[in-house]
């Protein structure tokens, strides 16, 4: 079903475009744009706000993709206050893909994902997408290797056809910059955070940590010790992250699967969590600013609150190591690549993850705002399009210990048993499409 939307800001021509598609009142409306707004765009760089302009509102991404942009950006007195912060958001993406670059871990971080619709009347999805690429290739300055639109069809219907692309940092600009008449069919947005992540993701991680889903004992093994004591099997919860277009294949040559790893994991702990503070907008927004308050959501603080404690001090050693980036997810967190899912699992168990919390002198809440800190490092992580969480079935000694080859007192080592490799909301049809951000679905 579809939802409600809201009200865009009244100075967005665009979003009152974008909104008539949304809800089937195809109205091609490109007398609106105006003659001025046009011949400034062919002359002038753009500001991130005005590239702002031209993407999607936050109604508008309710309708397309199952995120958690909705819980993310909920809680404020009115719609207009939602939507601004939403700009706000928006913009601040765009900042960061065309900061300066030349002090990131990775050459392929310069590249950042969007979302990228074609609403030309009359044609085809194939026409469309061809009509996207061809833009994008024929724009000065911008050559094939500054944007990879996804290999997987893009999902379509008679009035919108959209699809995930990852571009160099100021190639929006150019494209728009060159082509006027653009800004009649093509909408561009960023991929922010929230919509990363699939609807209920943060929920369920949080009801897993609170004991409320049972991601705990799963079963005894039937192969018991002389003194009665058997293997424990257990699921454990993790994140399994889908990479963007083009990182796997960066600049036309095969990127070997550790340059990948290490990039994404050097994103999240190192600089001392500077990379996932300094991408972060809900940070930016909470701790930012000039001393005032600026608008915010709880779940933003929520996310910002996690960020600080880790980069704040919070986590800090006497030798100038982090409790969290080095002791937790450094040591303790395994990243894996199968294909284009990047999977993210503790090497451990949970109680072992508490045994080691004592042992670092991290409590219960400070532990859970670290793993929020990872959470939120992958996805601001401009390699990664989609996040879910995951569980994987896992073999414990009897007393919960991980290493099988110690395991005391136990019968003959049992072969570790399949992950099912399915998502806890697995049932969710969206995610079969999970290659589109969480999940794209178009109004038939």
């Amino acid at each position: 079903s579809t939802k409600n939307s809201k009200t865009p800001p009244p100075s967005s021509r665009h979003a009152i475009i974008m909104r008539l598609l949304s809800t089937k009142s195809i109205i091609y409306a490109s007398a609106i744009i105006s003659a001025t707004l046009t011949t400034t765009i062919a002359q002038d760089p753009l500001t991130n706000e005005q590239l702002t302009g031209y993407g999607l509102t936050l109604a508008e991404v309710d309708i397309f993709v199952s995120s958690e942009s909705s819980n993310d950006f909920a809680g404020l007195p009115s719609s207009g206050e939602t939507d601004q912060l939403w700009s706000d958001a928006t913009a601040f993406e765009h900042g960061l893909s065309n900061r300066d670059t030349t002090d990131v871990p990775y050459k392929s971080f310069t590249y950042y994902p969007y979302l990228v619709c074609n609403s030309s009347p009359g044609k085809s999805g194939n026409e469309r997408r061809d009509e996207i690429e061809a833009t994008f290739r024929n724009t000065p300055g911008v050559n094939a290797s500054h944007f990879y639109p996804s290999d997987s069809p893009y999902a379509n219907n008679d009035n919108v056809t959209c699809g995930i692309m990852r571009a160099r940092g100021g190639t929006m600009d150019k494209v728009y910059a060159s082509n006027p008449n653009a800004t009649d069919w093509l909408q561009v947005q960023p991929g922010l955070p929230s919509m990363k992540m699939v609807e209920g993701m943060v929920d369920a991680i949080q009801r897993a940590m609170d004991g409320e889903i049972t991601v705990g004992v799963v079963s005894i093994s039937e192969e018991e010790s002389p003194n009665g004591n058997g293997y424990i099997t257990r699921n454990i919860l993790g994140v399994q992250n889908i990479l963007c277009p083009g990182v796997q294949d960066f600049e036309v040559e095969d990127v070997p699967d550790e340059d990948i790893l290490n990039a994404v994991k050097t994103f999240v702990i190192g600089n001392e969590g500077n990379y996932v503070k300094d991408s972060s907008f809900y940070h930016y927004r909470v701790y930012g600013g000039d001393g005032e308050v600026e608008v915010h959501t709880t779940r933003m603080s929520f996310w910002a609150d996690s960020i600080q404690a880790v980069v704040g001090g919070d986590f800090g050693n006497e030798d100038g190591s982090n409790k969290c980036l080095d002791g937790i997810i450094g040591d303790k967190f395994e990243f894996d690549l199968e294909g284009d899912n990047l999977n993210v699992f503790s090497k451990i168990s949970y109680e072992e993850m508490e045994t080691l919390g004592g042992e670092l002198g991290v409590m219960d809440a400070e532990l859970e705002q670290c793993l929020w800190f990872m959470v939120m490092g992958l996805a601001t992580n401009p390699l990664i399009c989609s996040l879910e969480q995951q569980h994987r079935v896992q073999t414990l000694c009897p007393d919960g210990s991980s290493d099988l080859s110690t395991c005391e007192g136990a019968g003959a080592t049992p072969e570790e048993p399949e992950s099912s490799g399915v998502s806890l909301l697995s049932s969710r049809v969206f995610s079969l499409t999970r290659f589109i951000f969480p999940a794209l679905y178009w109004i038939i």
